[in-house]
């Protein structure tokens, strides 16, 4: 058996080299994903259950009851992909995007005499 030196090189760490991931970019990327999912997923889900009160072809007031049930499981959704999303500018891009969609379809939707 070879006797242990007390000068050995300390192990390497498994992280060498790399980024930490606590960088102001990190940090930033962070805070974009988390204005994005509380701002993002509020105005998504306001516009989710909007569209779907005015679409459903029920009773107006089972219409905002399913419209608002709907909504808030869509808010949940829309947190998750702020975060599931491979950058945070995807992340706003597609919720953006959705975002878009809903105006539109609830400009279409008055436009063509929904129900309130």
């Amino acid at each position: 058996m070879t006797p242990i030196s007390s000068h050995a090189a300390p192990a390497p760490r498994p992280n060498a080299g790399r980024a930490s991931g606590t960088g102001l970019r990190y940090r930033a990327g962070v805070a974009s994903r988390t204005v994005a999912a509380i701002g993002g997923g509020y105005l998504l889900a306001s516009l989710g259950t909007q569209v779907l009160a005015l679409a459903l072809p029920m009773n107006p007031i089972d219409n905002v009851v399913t419209a608002t049930l709907s909504g808030l499981a869509l808010y949940p959704c829309a947190v998750m992909w702020s975060f599931a999303a491979a950058s945070a500018t995807r992340a706003w891009l597609g919720l953006a995007g959705s975002c878009t969609l809903l105006t539109l379809a609830l400009l279409a939707l008055g436009a063509l005499g929904g129900q309130a």
